[in-house]
C-alpha cells in the first residue's frame, strides 16, 4: 500500500492506492520526510536568543506595535502555535493588542478569506486580531529603487507600523532557490511592478524569457542557489529598505509539520536555515523510469512545480501529476491565465519546459478544472480523478515505476 499526503488544508487525508504485482516500484521520499515537529519550548527559545538580532520581546520594549506578515496559502505552514508565541512575546514587551495586526503575503496571488486565515492562523488570532490581505495594485508606498533598478513598492500597511515581523517558511524554489527570508517582503506585500520588474526584467523569468534567456541563478534556481541568487539579493535589499525588523521560518515535513525554526534577522536567520534544508529536502534519484507518479501536496495550487521528476524517466515515459486538492490552482495576477483568448498575466507562464520528455501526462484530482488560472499541463494531459483510473490508464503489465510523495518540496540533489 501507497500513501500520499492529499487534500492540502482540506482534512489532508492521504491518497493510499495498491500498485499492481508486477509494477516494480521504487518510493523517492526526502531525507527530512519523518523528521519529529519543534515543541511549543524550542519556538520560545528561537524568538528569545535569535540568529543576529535582539530577542523580539526588546525589539517590542523599543516600538511598542507591530504587524505580522504571514505566508498565503500556497505555503504549507501552519502558523497557530508560532503566531500565539510571537503574540506573547511582544505583548512582553509592551505591545498592546490594539497595537497588533496581521497582513497576509499574498504577493501576486488572488486574496483569500476569513476561513483560509483560521486554517493558517488558528481561529483565536482572527477572531482577536485585525487580519488582512495584501494588495499587489493599491495602498502601496513607494521606498525608491533597488541598486539593481526595481520599484520598491510596499505595503502601506505594513511601512506604518515600527515592528515588522515575518512568519513563513523555508521550502525550495523554482525561481529564488529557497523561499523564507525577505521574499516575504518581495513579492509577498510588494507591489505589482516590484513584482514583474524582479521577476521579468531582473530574472528574465515568462514573457521577458522570447527576448532573453534567464538569468544563470535562476536557471539553476530550485533547492541549489540562495544568496547567490539575483532575485533574493533584489528582494534582500527591498526588505532593508522596509526596515523589516524580524523573521520566523520554519522547515516542514511531508505531513506539513514544522521540524526547525529559524528566527531573527531576515536576511542572516533565513541563511543559516537554507544549511539545514539543503539536506533536509535532498532526495536520492535514480533515472530511465518508465512512469513516474509526482505527488503535488504542500503546493498543490502551483503544482506544476511537481513535473520536476520527469527528469526520472526514461524518452517518452508517463508523469503522473497526483494533486488531490479542492483548492485547484492559484490565481496569479504575474504568472496566470486571465482568459482563453487574452491570457492576461503580465509575466505568463506557459506549461513548464520539463514535459517535453514525456509521452503521456496524467492529472490525478478528484477536483478538476477545465482550464486552470496557473498552467499545469498541456493539451496532451489525461485527467482522471482516482489511483485506479491511473493503473487502468497505465496497465498493469511490469514496468519501472517511481514515486514521490511531495515533489512540491522535494529536491533531487
Amino acid at each position: 500500500m501507497i500513501e500520499l499526503p492529499s487534500n492540502v488544508w482540506y482534512e489532508d487525508e492521504p491518497l493510499r492506492f495498491e500498485p499492481p504485482e508486477n509494477w516494480d516500484v521504487t518510493v523517492f521520499r526526502m531525507s527530512g520526510d519523518s523528521a519529529a515537529s519543534i515543541s511549543r519550548e524550542e519556538i520560545i527559545q528561537s524568538l528569545r536568543e535569535p540568529v543576529a538580532s535582539k530577542p523580539l520581546s526588546k525589539l517590542a520594549e523599543e516600538k511598542r506595535e507591530a504587524v505580522i506578515v504571514f505566508d498565503d496559502m500556497t505555503r504549507p505552514t501552519k502558523l497557530d502555535e508560532i503566531a500565539r508565541t510571537v503574540i506573547e512575546e511582544i505583548k512582553k514587551g509592551g505591545v498592546s493588542d490594539e497595537n497588533i495586526v496581521f497582513v497576509c503575503a499574498n504577493g501576486a496571488h488572488g486574496t483569500y478569506d476569513r476561513e483560509d486565515f483560521a486554517k493558517k492562523l488558528g481561529e483565536d488570532i482572527v477572531e482577536s486580531y485585525p487580519t488582512f490581505n495584501h494588495n499587489c495594485l493599491t495602498n502601496l508606498e513607494y521606498l525608491g529603487d533597488t541598486t539593481a533598478g526595481t520599484p520598491v513598492d510596499i505595503n502601506a500597511e505594513v511601512m506604518s507600523y515600527r515592528l515588522k515581523i515575518g512568519l513563513g517558511c523555508i521550502v525550495p524554489h523554482p525561481q529564488f532557490g529557497y523561499g523564507g527570508g525577505a521574499k516575504l517582503v518581495l513579492p509577498g506585500v510588494a507591489g505589482i511592478r516590484s513584482i514583474t520588474y524582479n521577476h521579468g526584467v531582473i530574472g528574465g523569468w515568462s514573457a521577458a524569457m522570447s527576448v532573453r534567456e534567464l538569468h544563470p541563478t535562476c536557471q539553476m534556481a530550485y533547492g541549489r542557489v540562495n544568496e547567490e541568487n539575483i532575485l533574493r539579493k533584489d528582494a534582500e535589499e527591498a526588505a532593508r529598505m522596509a526596515e523589516f525588523d524580524f523573521i520566523v521560518n520554519t522547515l516542514v515535513n511531508t505531513k506539513r509539520e514544522n521540524t526547525h525554526v529559524f528566527a531573527g534577522d531576515i536576511i542572516e536567520a533565513q541563511r543559516k536555515g537554507v544549511e539545514v534544508a539543503k539536506s533536509h529536502y535532498s532526495t536520492q534519484i535514480s533515472m530511465d523510469f518508465d512512469v513516474v507518479i509526482s505527488n503535488a501536496y504542500s503546493k498543490a495550487s502551483e503544482s506544476a512545480i511537481a513535473t520536476w521528476t520527469s527528469i526520472c524517466l526514461k524518452q517518452g515515459g508517463t508523469l503522473v501529476i497526483v494533486c488531490n486538492s479542492k483548492t485547484g490552482q492559484i490565481s496569479h495576477y504575474v504568472h496566470g491565465r486571465w482568459g482563453m483568448r487574452k491570457k492576461g498575466g503580465l509575466l505568463y507562464l506557459p506549461p513548464p519546459d520539463t514535459l517535453k520528455k514525456v509521452g503521456k501526462v496524467l492529472f490525478v484530482s478528484e477536483y478538476q478544472e477545465k482550464q486552470p488560472w496557473l498552467e499545469v499541463y498541456d493539451d496532451r494531459v489525461i485527467k482522471v480523478k482516482s489511483m485506479e483510473d491511473v493503473v487502468e490508464e497505465i496497465g498493469r503489465e511490469k514496468q519501472r515505476v517511481a514515486v514521490f510523495p511531495d515533489a512540491t518540496i522535494q529536491k533531487p540533489f
